[in-house]
């Protein structure tokens, strides 16, 4: 009985030994497993934070280039505007400028006319006083003639 004690004590003993294996085991791998969680926490906070500073430099640069665009789209319609003014102005200039060249058209045509009629005048004057002066030559012939 005493062996059979023994036995029995050493079973206990190596059931208890290996226990305390196992139980150190559980605990060095539960140390393990905290480990690697930590680690994949750390690797997944980096990756978070790495993601999240692209992402804000995105943004920054889609802000950036969002500004360019609209600072073009400003360039671009003032261009427009100050076109479209400076083409207005060219097209009121060359209206006065038109309106003045008729004006003056019509004045020299005025001016022609009048000194077309001067000259019909000047021209039947003459005629008038030429017809004058037949007459009053043919009179005098007449005249002579007629002594």
């Amino acid at each position: 009985m005493i062996m059979k004690r023994q036995l029995e004590s050493d079973e206990i003993y190596q059931v208890e030994t290996e226990n305390r294996h196992l139980k150190d085991t559980i605990v060095t791998l539960r140390a393990e497993l905290e480990k690697v969680s930590i680690a994949q926490s750390e690797n997944i906070q980096k990756a978070v934070a790495s993601a999240n500073d692209e992402i804000v430099q995105l943004k920054a640069t889609v802000s950036t280039l969002r500004e360019e665009l609209e600072k073009k789209e400003f360039e671009k319609s003032e261009s427009i505007q100050k076109a479209v003014a400076s083409a207005s102005d060219e097209i009121v200039q060359l209206k006065a400028t038109i309106s003045a060249l008729r004006e003056e058209l019509e004045h020299r045509k005025i001016m022609n006319e009048e000194k077309l009629q001067e000259v019909k005048q000047v021209a039947n004057d003459e005629i008038n006083q030429l017809q004058l002066m037949i007459k009053a030559q043919r009179d005098q012939i007449e005249e002579h003639h007629a002594r």
